[in-house]
């Protein structure tokens, strides 16, 4: 009996040898990256700190402008909604302009192909926006926001994303900075909305962070309200979260040059 044992024991290492490295995750990000052909833009260090706020504050900007037109968007009796990429990139100028008026020559050309990339989302989504019968279209300002961040990054590699206190899109899914900023909003309560900032390596690149609250608006609640559990009409459930509450971060991350 005991040969028995000790045989089927050897066995098993044997086995467990033959097996990969348990330590292996699946399907979890790969680590390093960021190559230095990733950071095509990158900003003085003297102006990161600057440059990140102004591209946030631009960012939140845009999303109030898409808020408004939120009605027009979602009435299936209108067909074309008169918010084409033109009307939304005037709108959007003419809320920028103070920040423009003494912004840097780095800062200048950020916002232009800030601008540009804001205003292709738009004509992107022309025809489903324009789409006449339906009324929930699946064009929200965190799908323009998200959309607009993949164009930004392609031109530029500074990155811009949202990452969500619960994501619904994997592109929202927090890095480690990230989910820490976001349980220490959560902990501080309404009252705490000043800026987190860090500086990171990604790779042989020091990286300037400038991390945000997002604070849930009331034309938000269908989805993200009360009662917890509850399909939405994306049928997601509803977070059971109040007017003011964390529902995620506005996240920039630029590269820093000496």
């Amino acid at each position: 009996m005991f040969k028995l044992k000790r045989s089927a024991a050897l066995a098993a290492l044997c086995l467990l040898a033959a097996l990969p490295a348990a330590a292996e995750e699946i399907g979890a990000r790969a680590k390093g990256g960021f190559a230095e052909s990733f950071f095509l833009e990158k900003v003085p260090r003297a102006e990161a700190k600057a440059t990140a706020e102004r591209l946030a504050k631009a960012v939140i900007a845009a999303r109030l402008i898409i808020f408004a037109y939120a009605g027009k968007f979602v009435d299936p009796n209108l067909g074309d909604k008169g918010f084409s990429g033109e009307v939304f990139e005037t709108q959007w100028r003419a809320a920028l302009e103070p920040d423009m008026l003494d912004a840097t020559p780095t800062q200048k050309r950020l916002y232009e192909k800030l601008i540009w990339a804001g205003r292709q989302v738009i004509e992107n989504n022309q025809d489903r926006l324009n789409f006449k019968g339906v009324g929930w279209k699946n064009f929200l300002p965190a799908k323009w926001e998200r959309e607009m961040g993949g164009v930004f990054t392609a031109k530029t590699g500074i990155v811009i994303k949202q990452p969500g206190r619960a994501y619904r899109n994997p592109v929202n899914v927090p890095d480690d900075t990230e989910r820490a900023a976001l349980i220490h909003y959560v902990k501080a309560g309404h009252n705490e909305n000043a800026p987190i900032r860090k500086t990171e390596k990604w790779g042989k690149q020091e990286v300037y962070r400038h991390m945000e609250p997002i604070r849930l608006m009331p034309p938000c609640l269908p989805c993200h309200g009360k009662p917890k559990g509850e399909l939405d009409l994306v049928n997601f459930e509803k977070d059971g979260l109040e007017t003011g509450d964390l529902i995620g971060l506005m996240s920039v991350s630029l590269a820093v040059s000496d």
